[in-house]
């Protein structure tokens, strides 16, 4: 049998016995991680949480939760995903009130109807690399038990799902009154009214919320299936009766249709798991790199909330063979998606090798930007990278949204000090695909060189009330004090959420 994710060794190492250790744990694995939102928690909590009570009372009539701004996710061949950057109220709100709730979301009932990963176990959250190396364990196993399986996905799930549809999930978790209203409250409110598509996605939190919502598929009563598993929206059927499995199917996509849901039509696979154990077209060598890949991957995290990632390379070196093939791969006129995502994984203590190619994977792969800036930690040539940076935003006029995000990520934590910091700083913020949310990536920096104060006091004297202002300020925090709090100040008056950033900044 396929072990479970709520088997010892699937939770994260680090206690997260706070909403706030909560929210320090998951920041740098979020879509667009601002620095601002975390610098805002780290230093006024209290204030923020003032704040939202003041948001949840109906008789504070000059606060609420403020409509979010849309981005945009980068996702192979060139399609998007939409979700929302939440403001350090929102998002805050969200992992206190889940915390709060934790023990709502449970494990599986029973073994042969399961899900994967996306609650706590043992005071800590689930790893989901742990979770779905399980759900992927499950696959492999009840492939090779039975005869017959049906893969399939929910069509842009997150973005169909229904505000009542969600609040009364939640309300039927037992939870309080005033939780099921205040979870109501704030997905109206941040989607500006909207009924649908009002799930932020990409936050551990709402996962979980997304995670457990669709239990009541495999739970249904009625299929005939002998085994289902899932993770999020991929639910996969086994069973030795093919009808059965056909049965379940149809039986599916009616429940799913209730909530207004639908399958992806593309993504349903009939017997996959016959073709997967029979491929034998991935040779030894490239097997022993995945599998690197994976213990790299699960090794754990930093208190600090960064990855840990290089011990396990420095303890198992690469040997001659493993490097010979990774020499055949980048000596390829063209990469392939999996062999680049590979090589930003297992090369990081390799960086120079990658110098030629990583222009190439950066520009036929915008969807693994962040992969990308996770790599260039270890590229010790600052200044070749920045080149290499510069060509590529200056080649391309339209850039997608989370990619130059990560591009202004790697500006501001290597190449700060590199001899064209300016430059970049110029290009990335005036590009013709910046956004507010790629330009605040850029305003939070905290260093006073290159104008970058002068480029905030654009947006403070005008009292911005955004992300460009909020950015703004909290990239001032290295300003001394009597000059950086004087400006706040009046920058404070123009709005309730102005002032709570200048209350925290001024403690600082």
């Amino acid at each position: 049998m396929a072990s479970e994710s709520n088997k010892a060794g699937a939770t994260s190492k680090i206690p997260v016995d706070s909403a706030r250790a909560f929210f320090f744990e998951d920041f740098p694995r979020t879509l667009f991680p601002l620095e601002t939102n975390r610098v805002l928690i780290e230093h006024g909590e209290a204030e923020v949480r003032s704040y939202i009570a003041k948001c949840l009372d109906e008789n504070e009539q000059a606060y609420g939760f403020a409509p979010q701004k849309r981005v945009f996710i980068s996702k192979p061949h060139g399609y998007l995903r939409r979700t929302v950057k939440l403001d350090v109220v929102a998002e805050f709100y969200l992992y206190d009130i889940v915390f709060r709730n934790r023990s709502k979301f449970r494990k599986p009932h029973v073994s042969y109807r399961s899900h994967y990963g996306y609650r706590f176990e043992n005071g800590s959250p689930i790893a989901a690399t742990q979770a779905y190396r399980a759900f992927k364990g499950g696959l492999a196993a009840y492939g090779a038990q039975y005869a017959h399986s049906r893969s399939m996905d929910v069509a842009t799930y997150f973005n169909s799902l229904y505000h009542h549809d969600i609040v009364s999930w939640f309300r039927d978790r037992n939870v309080s009154m005033e939780d099921a209203e205040g979870l109501g409250q704030l997905l109206r409110e941040i989607a500006a009214g909207r009924s649908v598509d009002c799930l932020p996605q990409g936050l551990y939190p709402t996962k979980m919320i997304g995670n457990d919502f669709l239990r009541f598929v495999e739970e249904y009563h009625d299929l005939q299936s002998n085994q289902v598993i899932r993770f999020m929206d991929d639910i996969v059927l086994f069973a030795d009766d093919e009808q059965a499995i056909s049965d379940d199917f149809q039986t599916i996509q009616r429940l799913i249709g209730d909530k207004g849901l639908s399958l992806n039509s593309r993504k349903s696979r009939l017997d996959e798991h016959v073709r997967e154990l029979i491929d034998t077209s991935i040779d030894a060598i490239k097997q022993k790199l995945l599998q690197r890949r994976r213990i790299q991957i699960t090794t754990g995290y930093a208190e600090d909330g960064s990855e840990i990632v290089k011990q396990a390379m420095l303890k198992k070196p690469l040997d001659a063979e493993e490097m010979k093939y990774i020499d055949n791969i980048l000596g390829q006129p063209d990469i392939e998606e999996d062999d680049a995502e590979l090589l930003l994984t297992i090369m990081r203590g390799h960086a120079s090798k990658l110098e030629k190619r990583l222009p190439d994977i950066i520009d036929y792969y915008p969807h693994l930007a962040k992969n990308v800036y996770s790599f260039c930690s270890d590229f010790k040539n600052k200044e070749l990278l920045a080149e290499i940076l510069l060509d590529l935003t200056r080649k391309n006029n339209r850039l997608p949204e989370s990619q130059l995000f990560w591009f202004c990520a790697i500006l501001a934590d290597e190449l700060m000090d590199s001899k064209l910091a300016s430059t970049l700083i110029s290009v990335l913020f005036n590009h013709r695909s910046a956004t507010v949310i790629t330009k605040a990536k850029i305003l939070e920096i905290p260093d006073l060189r290159y104008g970058l104060q002068e480029l905030r006091n654009e947006h403070l004297v005008n009292g911005q009330s955004d992300w460009l202002g909020w950015a703004s300020a909290v990239g001032s925090r290295v300003l001394k004090a009597a000059s950086r709090n004087h400006r706040l100040r009046y920058w404070a008056k123009a709005s309730n959420m102005n002032h709570l950033v200048t209350t925290i900044v001024e403690k600082i």
